[in-house]
C-alpha cells in the first residue's frame, strides 16, 4: 500500500471521502442509504473499508462513538487469531462538529498451517468511528495492515479522514 499523492472523490447518499486512485472501488451489493459499506481495494491486496448504519439502533447501546469504537476493538482483541493487542492512540476529535473516535491498535495475527501453527504476522489497525445526528447515521473508517508499514497506512487514512464529509 503506497502513499498516493492523487485522491478521488467518493460520493454517495449524501456522504462523501477522497480516498487514493490507485484503489479498486467495491460495493457491498446490499448497500442502501441506512447502512452499508465499500471497499477501497489496493493493487496489493491491502483494503480500507467504510461502513455506514443507522445511529438511532447503536444508540440505543453506545452512548458515544468512543464507547462505539471500544466495543468494536473489544471484539476485535477477543478474536480467536489475535494475540498481543496493544492500544497506540486514541483520540477523541471533532468531524464536522461531531465528536468522533480516532484509534491506532497493535496486535499479532495467529496464522494456521495444515499441519499445526504458523508465526505471528504484526498487525496495525486503524479505525475511525463517526456519530452523525444530522443524517442520522454513523460511519466507521478502518483498515488493517503489516506492522511494518512505516506509517505510510496511518498517512492515507488521516487524508481520507480529513476529506471526509457526513452530511
Amino acid at each position: 500500500m503506497a502513499l498516493q499523492s492523487n485522491f478521488e472523490n467518493f460520493s454517495m447518499y449524501g456522504f462523501a471521502i477522497d480516498y487514493p486512485d490507485a484503489c479498486r472501488v467495491e460495493f457491498n451489493s446490499k448497500s442502501r442509504r441506512e447502512a452499508g459499506d465499500v471497499a477501497f481495494k489496493f493493487p496489493d491486496s491491502a483494503k480500507i473499508f467504510l461502513s455506514w448504519g443507522e445511529l438511532e439502533k447503536v444508540s440505543k447501546r453506545f452512548g458515544s462513538a468512543e464507547e462505539h469504537a471500544d466495543y468494536s476493538l473489544d471484539m476485535m482483541k477477543k478474536g480467536k487469531h489475535v494475540t498481543n493487542f496493544e492500544r497506540i492512540s486514541r483520540d477523541t476529535i471533532s468531524m464536522h462538529t461531531h465528536k468522533s473516535s480516532l484509534n491506532k491498535v497493535r496486535f499479532d495475527e495467529k496464522t494456521l498451517k495444515v499441519f499445526g501453527r504458523g508465526k505471528d504476522l504484526p498487525r496495525e489497525a486503524y479505525s475511525l468511528h463517526v456519530h452523525c445526528d444530522k443524517s442520522n447515521r454513523y460511519f466507521v473508517l478502518y483498515t488493517m495492515a503489516p506492522a511494518d508499514s512505516e506509517g505510510r497506512v496511518g498517512r492515507i487514512i488521516e487524508s481520507m479522514r480529513e476529506s471526509f464529509h457526513c452530511h
